[in-house]
């Protein structure tokens, strides 16, 4: 094991690789992690949403992995793996990506852990996993991606690639296009603006949003 594969570890951004019974893929965008013991077997925490996919598939099969990303990382990885939910696409299927003790991880990335989870702590909108490192390796000659550089690097360039990937054949759904008496309702984790005809505190409390698939009630006001 190569220890100075975790040294990377920041408030950065990570994808999480994970399979579930039927060898089925899953994943995500976390910013949550952190290494928090450095023994003969590293321990790391990692934060996922409650209602994602991918911690219901940790919970089951009790392993992942972690790919640290770097500032040289293809904007359309961040989209693939923030803005939609693998309930309704093989987010994997659209990436470079390689297998790690059978999981997958990126092609391209800073550095890779293979984590075992021991401990599940169960937070309000949050699933926290505690994780001992079993395996980690070093990748791509790149700095560490922060969480900062995204907001003012990347968000954008996401948002596009996301939208470029999808043009044709998108499942998107269709949203009216006319303006809204000036108050825009903006998407916290893609960015997305409503501007359709119907305001959008009349819109069903199960609409979502077309781009990531976000609930109406994390929406904010701007």
């Amino acid at each position: 094991m190569d220890k100075t594969a975790l040294y990377p570890l920041s408030y950065g951004l990570y994808v999480i690789g994970v399979k579930n019974d039927f060898c089925e893929f899953g994943g995500c965008v976390v910013d949550a992690l952190m290494q928090i013991s450095s023994g003969n077997t590293p321990q790391i925490a990692v934060s996922c949403m409650k209602n994602n996919n991918t911690p219901a598939m940790i919970k089951k099969y009790g392993k992942f992995t972690v790919s640290v990303l770097g500032r040289a990382v293809d904007p359309f990885v961040l989209s693939c793996f923030g803005f939609q939910s693998g309930k309704n696409s093989d987010k994997w299927a659209a990436v470079e990506h390689d297998f790690a003790d059978g999981l997958p991880v990126l092609k391209k990335a800073v550095s890779y852990l293979v984590c075992t989870v021991s401990k599940v702590i169960e937070a309000d909108t949050h699933i926290l996993f505690i994780a001992d490192v079993t395996d980690s390796f070093n990748g791509e000659k790149d700095e560490p991606l922060l969480y900062a550089d995204y907001h003012k690097e990347y968000k954008d360039k996401a948002l596009s690639a996301y939208k470029l990937h999808y043009s044709e054949g998108s499942n998107q759904e269709t949203v009216p296009a006319a303006a809204s008496g000036g108050e825009k309702w903006v998407c916290p984790v893609c960015g997305y603006v409503y501007d359709g005809e119907i305001p959008f505190e009349e819109l069903p409390d199960d609409w979502k949003c077309p781009l990531c698939g976000v609930e109406k009630s994390r929406f904010t006001k701007k």
